[in-house]
């Protein structure tokens, strides 16, 4: 086994070992079972959010049978959800756990939080690991509902009607939705949802998937985020793809990394270049073309590599924050447990859904 293949096999342990028994999921009080955005040096959370709890069980279900804290970990993220959903009124994007800064996010409700928590949803009955509560089914239904629109479902709800959202990617939409479609859909192939829900989904997803005229990029992290959503599309064509996702690897510098946006080109965030390395790969599998990005790939190893710190924590980005992003380092635990499988000629270790 090459040198790179080791440390990416020994950093991918690391990361999950971080995320499975670190501090990362909240282990008691009000918040048990929530998992946290970022974590300061001493392990205490800034935060914790609805959408990266789902992920957490997204990347739950995407874990070998049998690894250890899973169940525990499964079931405490599911019993929170039914709190933070449960309520009357919209729950807060970040629920901060110490001071309470304003926070734009907290001004709306996000379609694609809501999608991300359905997507973990899905892969834990997926994977018959627990029941799904049906008060929290019913909740995030409620929830969805109300995103309905006559041909699409709305980005973001204001939590009051003279709130302005900044013009982001979260707030604008765009092919980013098709992970939000996508993930929902997932969660309709295990439990029943409503049909215009599904079907609106499905029309979105297919939209972005086989529409080439929106398959430009600008921030690549929301690009990789209709990417991921695209890869489970049944009417995608892989070429396309893999031609959407190749202007994202013309951007890859020497050093591996990849900048936020072409307009932020000095930014080089950890969890891109995880998001980048998973799709280049089931791109491979999908083109049933081997090697295609090999290149690409190393580097995009070796830069997680040489960022998963010793305790199995990943930094946001290069600029020196000693902070723990949790969401790039599910993305890179899966992203380098993915490269080891492709690198050895092994089966994929999940299926493209199953990307947090």
């Amino acid at each position: 086994m090459n040198e790179l293949l080791v440390s990416a096999a020994s950093a991918a342990t690391r990361l999950q070992h971080f995320l499975l028994h670190g501090p990362a999921q909240q282990r008691s009080g009000e918040h048990r079972g929530a998992v946290a955005g970022t974590l300061k040096p001493d392990g205490s959370a800034l935060y914790v959010y609805g959408e990266i709890t789902g992920y957490y069980l997204h990347w739950l279900s995407s874990l070998p049978v049998g690894t250890a804290g899973v169940q525990t970990a499964t079931s405490s993220a599911l019993e929170w959800l039914q709190r933070y959903l449960g309520g009357s009124e919209l729950p807060l994007t970040r629920v901060y756990l110490r001071d309470s800064p304003a926070d734009w996010r907290n001004d709306a409700m996000f379609a694609f939080d809501l999608a991300m928590i359905a997507g973990g949803m899905a892969g834990i009955a997926r994977r018959d690991m627990a029941p799904l509560p049906a008060p929290l089914l019913a909740d995030l239904q409620r929830w969805l509902l109300q995103f309905v629109r006559s041909d699409a479902l709305a980005v973001c709800l204001t939590r009051m009607p003279q709130s302005v959202m900044p013009q982001r990617w979260s707030t604008c939409g765009g092919p980013f939705t098709a992970k939000t479609a996508s993930r929902i859909l997932q969660l309709g192939e295990q439990v029943s949802l409503d049909a215009n829900l599904l079907q609106l989904c499905r029309r979105q997803l297919t939209i972005v998937a086989t529409d080439t005229t929106r398959h430009a990029i600008d921030m690549v992290h929301p690009t990789l985020y209709a990417i991921e959503g695209c890869l489970t599309c049944p009417d995608s064509d892989a070429f396309a793809l893999a031609r959407w996702f190749e202007q994202v690897v013309a951007l890859q510098a020497t050093d591996g990394t990849l900048p936020e946006s072409l307009p932020t080109p000095h930014v080089r965030r950890s969890d891109i270049v995880a998001q980048a390395l998973r799709v280049a790969v089931f791109l491979e599998q999908q083109l049933a073309q081997p090697g295609r990005y090999r290149a690409a790939c190393d580097g995009f190893a070796q830069v997680l590599v040489q960022r998963v710190r010793p305790d199995g924590t990943l930094p946001f980005s290069s600029d020196g924050n000693p902070d723990a992003n949790v969401w790039g380092a599910m993305f890179a635990e899966q992203a380098l447990r993915l490269y080891v499988a492709q690198v050895q000629q092994q089966p994929l270790p999940f299926a493209a859904g199953a990307l947090v």
